[in-house]
Formats: C-alpha cells, sequence, structure tokens
C-alpha cells in the first residue's frame, strides 16, 4: 500500500499520463488513488463486475436466437474451419468466464484461501466467482501485486480486467453504440469536441492536443457556469 499519495492508474489519468509523455501543456493536477485506485475506478469496476453475469446470460443468448456476431468480433479456428453456431459466443464465454476464474484462483493463492469448487454446473460456478471476487474486491484493487499497473490492454490490474471483459461483452451484444456529444465546448482548449460513449466514466475531449476528462458533476457545473455568464452578458446588454 502507498504511504503517499499516487496517480490512479485507471482511465481517469489517461489524459495526465498522455501530457507527461509527450510534453503536452498541463493545466491540471491527475486523479489521486485512494490509496491505489480512485473511489470513481473503484466504483466503476463493481458495477461492471455486477454487471457481468447479465451480460454473459445476454451473450449465451446471441448463441441461442441465431444472431449475427458484430464485426469487430473474431475467432480463432483453423484456417479452412467451418464456424461452427454460436462459436463466438462460446469464445467469448470461455474468455470471460475462464480469466474470471484465474483472478479468484490468484486472489485465493495470494490470501491463502482453500481452492475454489471446481465439480460444479458453469453458472454456479459464474455465480460464486463474481460473488467471491466482489468479497475480495477492495482487497484486490489495493493489494493485488498488479493493483499499481496503468489500465492498458493485457495489464494484470484487477480492476482493469473486469472491466476488460467488460467491454467486450458490452461489444457484443451492441451495448456501448451510444455515443453523445456535449453541447458545452472543452474547458481546456475551448472546442466543440466533448463526448461521452456508454460505459466510460468520464466525458472525454477528442480534441487531438487537449484530451481533458471531466466527470458528469464536472461538466454539469462548467455548463452552468457558461449558462451564467451568458445571462450576465445578455443583462449587461440590455
Amino acid at each position: 500500500m502507498p504511504t503517499s499519495p499516487t496517480p490512479c492508474p485507471g482511465g481517469c489519468n489517461r489524459a495526465w499520463r498522455q501530457a507527461e509523455t509527450t510534453g503536452l501543456p498541463r493545466d491540471y493536477q491527475p486523479t489521486w488513488g485512494q490509496p491505489v485506485h480512485c473511489h470513481e475506478c473503484q466504483h466503476r469496476t463493481r458495477t461492471c463486475l455486477a454487471e457481468l453475469p447479465e451480460l454473459l446470460a445476454a451473450i449465451w443468448l446471441e448463441a441461442m436466437n441465431g444472431t449475427a456476431r458484430p464485426a469487430d468480433v473474431t475467432t480463432m479456428r483453423p484456417a479452412g474451419t467451418a464456424p461452427w453456431p454460436g462459436q463466438a459466443s462460446r469464445l467469448l464465454t470461455d474468455l470471460i468466464v475462464g480469466g474470471l476464474a484465474e483472478l479468484e484462483d490468484d486472489i485465493r493463492q495470494l490470501r491463502q484461501l482453500p481452492a475454489r469448487a471446481v465439480d460444479i454446473r458453469e453458472g454456479t460456478a459464474i455465480t460464486a466467482t463474481i460473488a467471491f471476487l466482489d468479497t475480495h474486491l477492495h482487497w484486490a484493487l489495493e493489494h493485488h501485486p498488479c493493483a499499481a499497473e496503468i489500465h492498458e490492454r493485457d495489464s494484470a490490474n484487477p480492476a482493469s480486467q473486469i472491466r476488460t471483459w467488460h467491454a467486450m461483452a458490452l461489444r457484443f451484444t451492441r451495448r456501448d453504440a451510444r455515443v453523445e456529444q456535449r453541447t458545452a465546448p472543452c474547458k481546456r482548449c475551448g472546442w466543440r469536441s466533448l463526448f461521452y460513449a456508454d460505459g466510460e466514466d468520464y466525458i472525454e475531449c477528442r480534441n487531438p492536443a487537449c484530451g481533458a476528462l471531466l466527470t458528469e458533476d464536472e461538466y454539469a457545473s462548467w455548463a452552468r457556469e457558461i449558462a451564467e455568464t451568458s445571462r450576465t452578458q445578455l443583462r449587461q446588454v440590455a
């Protein structure tokens, strides 16, 4: 556990880390970990974990209903081998369920807890694994050897893994398609380039030279400030 404040390794500090590595101007402080992950990243990770059972059920229904898989979902099979019905759903389910089980095994070993039960039905096993991870999530986000790893693709950070599996399930079930452009200009660069995508924690400025991140509360406060300034200017003109 860190003895002094350290930047949260989550996506909340993506723009800050980019500025650190590229030398771009930076006029804001990083989001600090509490003590490793910030409270918002902790909350979002727990929410993603809680939503996984329903998402896994939706993935299974994709296979049962014969729904065509999205174009960006790939399957690994020998060349010249035709995909069997439900293959993409099964492969993704195996990937997520297997990853959850490996994370549970890892935490059990690190905390010297009894091994998980393996001779049980898949649905029961998934429920038990997610319940275990929820119980031990606070420990994992603070004391796991990889808890401070930056959230990137293939990161072993438990929070990053859970959120990656959640994002994969959202993409497969086509629940991540909604992207909203916010009307207020970016507080940092002034561009009208603020967007929010389903499943994200922050409203992001998509100006490549900026990349500012705002929480919903920060954006609402900024929008109110703009509106009040506009009203003041109109009264002065009148």
